[in-house]
């Protein structure tokens, strides 16, 4: 009987040509797919960011429904005149956010927390955390090592008018008869779904982002639109780069715990535009990394996305309180 001799078999490999040629397949199947997959992040970043400013609203509710006011901001201690229990609205606000024992840690005697390091004391175990209930996450980086950070400001309304007269929803109280009022609810008589509370900024890290560190103190204009010009126009840093954005405890101005609308959505920011910083008074613009816009916290809860080219006298007139304006579509 004869044996059939098995049959030679070869495997064939891929030659050079075919390789290249599946590796730029799957190269442009990467360029594709990554902007697809960086726009669902950034769409669950910009929720997150959004429900952030809900749970704040929902706070702030809360706390009014308490206290019968606003949350304060210490600029000035009356006890001591000084700035020893400086305490922004965020430390009051701490037990309405599931943070009750760091609301009972404070030591409402001593100075607030920051990382600055003008002052460090017995509040840092308190106030040396970052929240995530403070912090946009499509912010893309962090200052001090990421200790204390915030990205939300309340709104002190629109400049002019200067101290003790502040027509948005920010109060700073605290330096004689410059002191602000507490804001209630019966206050804002241009209706809570037009009166902005708070907004999202960008933290000024030191450069990270040229347009928004912040710049020095600019000329008090007669009208919003001059003052803003004004800021515009001013080209020196205020010297505090790394400051804005880096302590939620703290009330100073330099760390940017409220914001104006004088300066429109994603304006260049600048430190103080009259009167005095303890005291809130600023060239802070509202601003983010969201592509076109800000998101900002109505008095009534609702968040709304604003885009950069509102009109620049409706933004001011959703800015006050009480201004009587009528706001048109934002």
């Amino acid at each position: 009987m004869s044996r059939v001799s098995p049959v030679n078999r070869r495997t064939r490999a891929f030659t050079l040509i075919e390789l290249l040629v599946v590796i730029a397949i799957i190269a442009v199947l990467i360029a594709l797919l990554l902007p697809a997959v960086q726009q669902a992040r950034e769409a669950a970043r910009r929720t997150q960011c959004k429900n952030n400013l809900k749970q704040i609203g929902l706070a702030v509710h809360n706390y009014h429904d308490v206290h019968s006011v606003f949350p304060i901001d210490i600029g000035w201690n009356p006890r001591n005149n000084d700035r020893q229990g400086a305490f922004s609205h965020k430390v009051f606000l701490l037990p309405y956010l599931d943070r009750a024992s760091d609301y009972q840690r404070t030591n409402f005697d001593d100075y607030p927390w920051d990382s600055s390091g003008w002052y460090g004391n017995s509040n840092i175990t308190a106030h040396s955390k970052r929240l995530p209930v403070f912090n946009c996450p499509t912010q893309s980086y962090e200052t001090n090592g990421g200790q204390a950070n915030f990205t939300y400001a309340i709104n002190i309304g629109t400049q002019p008018p200067w101290d003790g007269s502040h027509n948005g929803l920010a109060s700073f109280v605290g330096a004689g008869g410059t002191s602000d009022r507490s804001v209630t609810m019966g206050k804002i008589t241009d209706g809570t779904s037009n009166t902005v509370a708070f907004s999202e900024f960008i933290i000024d890290g030191g450069g990270t982002i040229a347009k928004h560190q912040v710049h020095t103190w600019a000329t008090a204009g007669a009208t919003n639109l001059a003052t803003r010009q004004a800021c515009l126009a001013t080209a020196g840093l205020s010297g505090r780069q790394g400051m804005r954005g880096s302590s939620w405890a703290w009330c100073f101005q330099g760390v940017g715990v409220a914001y104006t609308h004088t300066m429109a959505p994603n304006d260049q920011p600048c430190h103080s535009v009259g009167g005095t910083d303890w005291l809130g008074n600023n060239g802070m613009s509202a601003s983010s990394q969201h592509t076109g816009g800000v998101h900002v916290l109505m008095a009534d809860g609702a968040v709304r996305f604003v885009s950069d080219t509102v009109d620049f006298d409706t933004w001011v007139a959703i800015g006050t309180r009480a201004g009587g304006e009528k706001p048109g579509e934002f």
